[in-house]
């Protein structure tokens, strides 16, 4: 049977885990949003832009 397979080792692996201070997971979200904001103006401006091409540029 594997050594973590247990309470006990279970245990011991939840101890070695570095658990991020809130400083650092406020910072890392704050990157994730703004990250995630960029994409969705990005991805919103090349639909603007194909719906722009498409009707009246091309009369589609």
């Amino acid at each position: 049977m594997l050594k973590w397979f247990s309470i006990r080792g279970i245990i011991t692996e939840i101890k070695r885990i570095r658990w991020s201070s809130p400083k650092e997971l406020a910072k890392d979200s704050a990157t994730v949003i703004i990250f995630t904001a960029a994409f969705a103006l990005f991805f919103l401006a090349c639909t603007a832009f194909n719906a722009w091409f498409l009707t009246d540029l091309l009369g589609v």
